[in-house]
Protein backbone atom coordinates (compact mmCIF):
# COMPACT_ATOMS: atom_id res chain seq x y z
CA UNK A 1 0.00 0.00 0.00
CA UNK A 2 1.45 3.36 -1.04
CA UNK A 3 1.15 6.14 1.50
CA UNK A 4 0.09 9.53 0.24
CA UNK A 5 2.59 12.35 0.78
CA UNK A 6 1.33 15.11 3.04
CA UNK A 7 2.35 18.63 3.74
CA UNK A 8 4.68 18.48 6.81
CA UNK A 9 2.50 21.07 8.54
CA UNK A 10 -0.49 18.70 8.35
CA UNK A 11 1.06 16.49 11.04
CA UNK A 12 1.80 19.37 13.38
CA UNK A 13 -0.78 20.43 15.91
CA UNK A 14 -2.22 23.85 15.13
CA UNK A 15 -4.45 26.37 16.83
CA UNK A 16 -7.97 25.85 15.58
CA UNK A 17 -9.22 29.24 16.73
CA UNK A 18 -6.57 30.94 14.58
CA UNK A 19 -7.62 28.88 11.58
CA UNK A 20 -11.27 29.77 12.10
CA UNK A 21 -10.38 33.43 12.63
CA UNK A 22 -8.52 33.35 9.33
CA UNK A 23 -11.67 32.02 7.65
CA UNK A 24 -13.60 34.99 9.02
CA UNK A 25 -10.89 37.41 7.91
CA UNK A 26 -10.88 35.87 4.42
CA UNK A 27 -14.67 36.23 4.31
CA UNK A 28 -14.36 39.94 5.09
CA UNK A 29 -11.75 40.31 2.35
CA UNK A 30 -13.76 38.45 -0.24
CA UNK A 31 -16.65 40.91 -0.05
CA UNK A 32 -14.75 43.62 -1.89
CA UNK A 33 -16.10 46.25 0.49
CA UNK A 34 -18.02 46.73 3.74
CA UNK A 35 -20.14 43.68 4.68
CA UNK A 36 -22.83 42.87 7.21
CA UNK A 37 -22.47 40.17 9.87
CA UNK A 38 -24.85 37.74 8.15
CA UNK A 39 -22.98 37.91 4.83
CA UNK A 40 -19.64 37.30 6.53
CA UNK A 41 -21.07 34.39 8.50
CA UNK A 42 -22.47 32.80 5.33
CA UNK A 43 -19.15 33.03 3.52
CA UNK A 44 -17.20 31.73 6.53
CA UNK A 45 -19.82 28.99 7.04
CA UNK A 46 -20.19 29.84 10.71
CA UNK A 47 -23.15 30.77 12.92
CA UNK A 48 -23.54 34.55 13.18
CA UNK A 49 -23.00 34.47 16.95
CA UNK A 50 -19.64 32.70 16.56
CA UNK A 51 -18.69 34.99 13.68
CA UNK A 52 -19.38 38.06 15.81
CA UNK A 53 -17.00 36.84 18.54
CA UNK A 54 -14.20 36.33 16.03
CA UNK A 55 -14.88 39.75 14.51
CA UNK A 56 -14.57 41.37 17.95
CA UNK A 57 -11.08 39.85 18.34
CA UNK A 58 -10.11 40.78 14.80
CA UNK A 59 -11.22 44.38 15.44
CA UNK A 60 -9.15 44.50 18.65
CA UNK A 61 -6.11 43.32 16.69
CA UNK A 62 -6.64 45.89 13.93
CA UNK A 63 -7.24 43.29 11.23
CA UNK A 64 -10.89 44.31 10.84
CA UNK A 65 -12.74 47.56 11.44
CA UNK A 66 -16.43 48.27 11.90
CA UNK A 67 -18.22 51.35 10.59
CA UNK A 68 -19.95 52.99 13.54
CA UNK A 69 -22.73 54.36 11.33
CA UNK A 70 -23.63 51.24 9.31
CA UNK A 71 -22.33 48.47 11.56
CA UNK A 72 -20.66 46.84 8.54
CA UNK A 73 -17.19 45.31 8.62
CA UNK A 74 -14.16 45.85 6.41
CA UNK A 75 -10.45 45.11 6.46
CA UNK A 76 -8.64 47.08 9.15
CA UNK A 77 -5.38 49.04 9.06
CA UNK A 78 -3.18 46.14 10.18
CA UNK A 79 -4.55 43.86 7.45
CA UNK A 80 -3.87 46.58 4.89
CA UNK A 81 -0.35 47.07 6.23
CA UNK A 82 0.35 43.34 5.97
CA UNK A 83 -0.89 43.28 2.39
CA UNK A 84 1.11 46.35 1.47
CA UNK A 85 4.23 44.92 3.12
CA UNK A 86 3.92 41.93 0.80
CA UNK A 87 3.49 44.24 -2.18
CA UNK A 88 6.49 46.31 -1.10
CA UNK A 89 8.60 43.18 -1.29
CA UNK A 90 7.83 42.83 -4.97
CA UNK A 91 10.42 43.73 -7.55
CA UNK A 92 7.92 46.16 -9.08
CA UNK A 93 8.00 48.62 -6.19
CA UNK A 94 11.77 48.38 -5.73
CA UNK A 95 12.19 49.10 -9.44
CA UNK A 96 9.66 51.93 -9.58
CA UNK A 97 10.67 53.98 -6.52
CA UNK A 98 13.92 55.54 -7.84
CA UNK A 99 12.34 56.25 -11.23
CA UNK A 100 9.37 57.89 -9.54
CA UNK A 101 11.70 60.02 -7.43
CA UNK A 102 13.49 61.20 -10.58
CA UNK A 103 10.15 62.02 -12.21
CA UNK A 104 9.05 64.00 -9.16
CA UNK A 105 12.26 66.03 -9.31
CA UNK A 106 11.85 66.59 -13.05
CA UNK A 107 8.26 67.83 -13.09
CA UNK A 108 8.03 69.06 -9.50
CA UNK A 109 4.70 67.33 -8.86
CA UNK A 110 3.43 64.46 -6.76
CA UNK A 111 3.86 60.99 -8.29
CA UNK A 112 1.81 57.98 -7.17
CA UNK A 113 2.14 54.25 -7.88
CA UNK A 114 -0.93 52.01 -7.71
CA UNK A 115 -1.59 48.33 -8.23
CA UNK A 116 -4.93 46.60 -8.75
CA UNK A 117 -6.25 45.23 -5.47
CA UNK A 118 -9.47 43.64 -4.28
CA UNK A 119 -11.09 47.05 -3.93
CA UNK A 120 -9.60 48.69 -7.02
CA UNK A 121 -6.52 50.85 -7.76
CA UNK A 122 -4.55 50.85 -4.49
CA UNK A 123 -1.72 53.27 -3.64
CA UNK A 124 1.51 51.43 -2.78
CA UNK A 125 4.01 54.28 -3.07
CA UNK A 126 3.87 58.06 -2.98
CA UNK A 127 6.48 60.66 -3.97
CA UNK A 128 5.13 63.96 -2.68
CA UNK A 129 5.87 67.27 -4.38
CA UNK A 130 7.53 70.13 -2.56
CA UNK A 131 4.44 72.24 -3.20
CA UNK A 132 1.72 70.94 -0.84
CA UNK A 133 -1.46 69.70 -2.48
CA UNK A 134 -4.47 68.76 -0.36
CA UNK A 135 -5.52 65.26 -1.34
CA UNK A 136 -7.42 62.88 0.94
CA UNK A 137 -5.25 59.87 0.10
CA UNK A 138 -2.44 57.83 1.63
CA UNK A 139 -0.68 54.49 1.22
CA UNK A 140 -3.46 51.94 0.95
CA UNK A 141 -6.05 54.43 -0.32
CA UNK A 142 -8.27 53.36 -3.21
CA UNK A 143 -8.89 55.39 -6.38
CA UNK A 144 -12.27 55.24 -8.17
CA UNK A 145 -12.20 53.65 -11.62
CA UNK A 146 -14.67 55.94 -13.37
CA UNK A 147 -13.61 59.37 -12.13
CA UNK A 148 -9.80 59.26 -12.13
CA UNK A 149 -7.08 59.11 -14.76
CA UNK A 150 -5.66 56.14 -12.86
CA UNK A 151 -8.96 54.29 -13.03
CA UNK A 152 -9.27 54.97 -16.74
CA UNK A 153 -5.95 53.23 -17.37
CA UNK A 154 -7.10 50.15 -15.47
CA UNK A 155 -10.42 50.20 -17.35
CA UNK A 156 -8.51 50.27 -20.62
CA UNK A 157 -5.88 47.58 -20.09
CA UNK A 158 -7.52 45.19 -17.65
CA UNK A 159 -10.24 42.79 -18.76
CA UNK A 160 -13.89 43.74 -18.29
CA UNK A 161 -14.17 40.70 -16.02
CA UNK A 162 -11.64 42.20 -13.60
CA UNK A 163 -13.23 45.63 -13.43
CA UNK A 164 -16.96 44.90 -13.83
CA UNK A 165 -17.80 44.59 -10.10
CA UNK A 166 -16.31 47.97 -9.24
CA UNK A 167 -17.75 49.58 -12.35
CA UNK A 168 -21.24 48.39 -11.43
CA UNK A 169 -20.83 49.66 -7.87
CA UNK A 170 -19.67 53.10 -8.98
CA UNK A 171 -22.35 53.29 -11.66
CA UNK A 172 -25.02 52.72 -9.00
CA UNK A 173 -23.62 55.65 -7.03
CA UNK A 174 -23.61 58.01 -9.99
CA UNK A 175 -26.27 60.57 -10.82
CA UNK A 176 -28.35 58.95 -13.58
CA UNK A 177 -28.75 62.37 -15.16
CA UNK A 178 -24.99 62.42 -15.71
CA UNK A 179 -24.26 59.22 -17.71
CA UNK A 180 -20.76 58.04 -18.50
CA UNK A 181 -19.60 56.33 -21.70
CA UNK A 182 -17.12 53.66 -20.63
CA UNK A 183 -16.42 52.52 -24.19
CA UNK A 184 -15.49 56.09 -25.13
CA UNK A 185 -13.16 56.32 -22.12
CA UNK A 186 -11.40 53.11 -23.12
CA UNK A 187 -11.12 54.13 -26.78
CA UNK A 188 -9.68 57.56 -25.94
CA UNK A 189 -7.27 56.27 -23.30
CA UNK A 190 -5.95 53.52 -25.56
CA UNK A 191 -5.52 55.97 -28.43
CA UNK A 192 -3.60 58.43 -26.23
CA UNK A 193 -1.64 55.72 -24.42
CA UNK A 194 -2.30 57.61 -21.21
CA UNK A 195 -5.16 58.45 -18.86
CA UNK A 196 -6.25 62.07 -18.38
CA UNK A 197 -8.83 63.59 -16.05
CA UNK A 198 -9.90 66.81 -14.33
CA UNK A 199 -11.12 66.49 -10.76
CA UNK A 200 -13.70 69.26 -10.65
CA UNK A 201 -14.14 70.17 -7.01
CA UNK A 202 -12.75 72.81 -4.67
CA UNK A 203 -9.23 71.51 -5.41
CA UNK A 204 -9.61 71.44 -9.23
CA UNK A 205 -6.82 68.96 -9.91
CA UNK A 206 -5.45 67.99 -13.31
CA UNK A 207 -4.24 64.39 -13.52
CA UNK A 208 -2.31 62.12 -15.85
CA UNK A 209 -1.74 58.36 -15.54
CA UNK A 210 0.37 55.91 -17.54
CA UNK A 211 0.33 52.09 -17.66
CA UNK A 212 3.15 49.80 -16.54
CA UNK A 213 3.40 46.36 -18.15
CA UNK A 214 5.33 43.19 -17.33
CA UNK A 215 7.16 40.57 -19.39
CA UNK A 216 3.84 38.98 -20.35
CA UNK A 217 2.57 42.32 -21.71
CA UNK A 218 0.06 42.51 -18.85
CA UNK A 219 -0.84 45.67 -16.96
CA UNK A 220 0.68 45.38 -13.47
CA UNK A 221 0.60 48.96 -12.18
CA UNK A 222 -0.19 52.57 -13.00
CA UNK A 223 1.94 55.62 -12.35
CA UNK A 224 0.03 58.87 -11.83
CA UNK A 225 0.92 62.52 -11.40
CA UNK A 226 -1.22 65.57 -10.78
CA UNK A 227 -1.28 69.23 -9.85
CA UNK A 228 -3.63 72.16 -9.57
CA UNK A 229 -5.64 72.94 -12.68
CA UNK A 230 -4.23 75.97 -14.49
CA UNK A 231 -0.71 75.31 -13.21
CA UNK A 232 -0.35 71.64 -14.15
CA UNK A 233 -0.22 70.85 -17.85
CA UNK A 234 -2.12 67.61 -18.41
CA UNK A 235 -2.28 67.85 -22.19
CA UNK A 236 -1.53 64.59 -23.96
CA UNK A 237 1.50 65.97 -25.81
CA UNK A 238 2.76 68.25 -23.03
CA UNK A 239 6.03 67.89 -21.09
CA UNK A 240 4.37 66.29 -18.07
CA UNK A 241 2.72 63.61 -20.20
CA UNK A 242 5.97 62.95 -22.05
CA UNK A 243 7.98 62.63 -18.84
CA UNK A 244 5.33 60.39 -17.28
CA UNK A 245 5.21 58.10 -20.31
CA UNK A 246 9.00 57.86 -20.37
CA UNK A 247 9.08 56.90 -16.68
CA UNK A 248 6.32 54.30 -17.13
CA UNK A 249 8.13 52.87 -20.16
CA UNK A 250 11.38 52.66 -18.19
CA UNK A 251 9.72 50.75 -15.36
CA UNK A 252 7.98 48.46 -17.86
CA UNK A 253 11.27 47.76 -19.63
CA UNK A 254 12.92 46.82 -16.33
CA UNK A 255 9.97 44.53 -15.58
CA UNK A 256 10.64 42.67 -18.84
CA UNK A 257 8.14 44.36 -21.14
CA UNK A 258 9.31 44.19 -24.75
CA UNK A 259 6.62 46.39 -26.26
CA UNK A 260 3.34 45.61 -27.99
Amino acid sequence: MIKQNKNPSDSVGGVQSVEVGTRVLHAVKSGGGPMGLKSIANIAELPPANTRRYLVSLIRSGLVEQDAATGKYNLGPIALQIGLAAIMGLNLVRTAVPIMAELRELIGETVVLTVWGDHGPTIVHWEESLAPITVNARIGSIFPVLNTATGHVYLTWLSRQQTKTLVKREMRQRDKANPIDIDAIIETTKKNGIGRFFIEDMRSLSTLAAPIFDHENKLIAVITTYGYKGKFDNSISGPNATALKNSADEISFKMGYAGA
